[in-house]
């Protein structure tokens, strides 16, 4: 009896010390981690061309709306839309009859300041009487020459005649829909009104080159010119105004034409990564890389400049020399294990 009931207990000591050792062993397997896989790079300083693009629309170099006084008929228009004129030709001629009534009146002041000329001389009218004539006449003559400027309408410029608003006979009132006789474009040249970067503001310079791309001409690059740079700064934007000017010789751009503009600024140092090992912050601005730190990787925030082709520039964040995850950054999360699977030969041992 007393020797079954030692067996008994030997039996129980055994199983529960075997029990104890599973529970050890598969709490090392539930506690093993799994290195994830990932390629690599060091970062480096480089000297590479530094380009800047933006995006706008065409527009004419100058508009002009051709307009007569409110309420007068508009006797004849000499051009139609797609028309080119020239500065100085006449558009359109409005209704006279009130030019013809300035006229006379202009004609029937200025021979009362003749009359009262010659009296005046001999002392027979005062010298007020002189003043006042004088001021008449130069009134009428103010009014003649308002009336004879609106009613026979010229270009203020050469150009293209765009839009045509009104026909002979119907009497001009300015609307929303039609807010003059006629519109008239300057199209040789044209420009592009883009916002660049406050931080490029010291390296845009009035008469460098920029080239131009558009959707209608794919295949076509224009070239253009910094016209004018605008001398403040948007605060709410973070950047300013440019204008490009595109001579148009062949007339190829049009006013509405969305367009890219490319800005060459020069080469410039520092430190550029694949664009595709930023990763955005959903629902921020913020950005960040992983950085491998011994066998594990760090999130590290970073903000970034320019791009040059698939690089980007990192202004802040990266020093040369550390490494950071190119490849599989879906998977990790901060402190993840990871292992390099690319050239390790190229990848620092951090």
């Amino acid at each position: 009896m007393k020797k079954a009931t030692i067996l008994l207990y030997t039996l129980l000591f055994c199983g529960i010390g075997l029990s104890s050792c599973g529970g050890e062993e598969q709490e090392e397997e539930v506690q093993t981690e799994e290195a994830v896989a990932v390629e690599a790079q060091v970062v480096e300083e480089q000297t590479l061309p530094q380009q800047v693009s933006y995006t706008g629309n065409i527009e004419a170099w100058e508009q002009a709306f051709i307009t007569g006084p409110t309420g007068v008929r508009i006797d004849r228009i000499l051009v139609d839309e797609g028309d080119r004129v020239s500065r100085g030709q006449l558009l359109v001629t409005m209704n006279s009859t009130q030019l013809n009534q300035a006229q006379t009146q202009l004609e029937l002041a200025r021979r009362q300041v003749e009359r009262l000329d010659t009296l005046y001389r001999i002392g027979s009218v005062s010298g007020q009487q002189f003043d006042q004539a004088q001021t008449e006449y130069q009134n009428a003559l103010s009014n003649y020459q308002n009336l004879a400027e609106n009613t026979r309408l010229t270009a203020n410029f050469s150009g293209v005649i765009t839009e045509k608003h009104f026909t002979a006979g119907e009497v001009f009132s300015p609307s929303a829909d039609a807010p003059a006789i006629l519109t008239m474009m300057q199209l040789e040249p044209v420009k592009v009104t883009i916002s660049v970067a406050e931080n490029y503001f010291n390296r845009i310079r009035e008469g460098m080159q920029a080239t131009v791309r558009t959707d209608v001409y794919p295949d076509r690059e224009f070239t253009g010119t910094v016209y004018r740079k605008s001398p403040t700064i948007n605060r709410a934007s973070r950047s300013f105004e440019t204008e490009i000017r595109i001579e148009n010789e062949e007339r190829m751009l049009r006013p509405g034409m969305f367009a890219r503009v490319n800005l060459d600024l020069g080469e410039i140092e520092g430190v550029y990564v694949p664009a595709s090992a930023v990763i955005n912050q959903p629902g921020t601005t913020n950005q960040y890389v992983f950085v491998k730190s011994g066998d594990r990787v760090e999130r590290t925030p970073v903000e970034t400049g320019n791009r040059y082709q698939d690089l980007v520039r990192i202004l802040s964040g990266l020093e040369p020399g550390q490494t950071i995850i190119t490849e599989g950054m879906a998977k990790l999360n901060e402190g993840s294990l990871v292992r390099v699977v690319n050239n390790t030969s190229q990848v620092s041992e951090q």
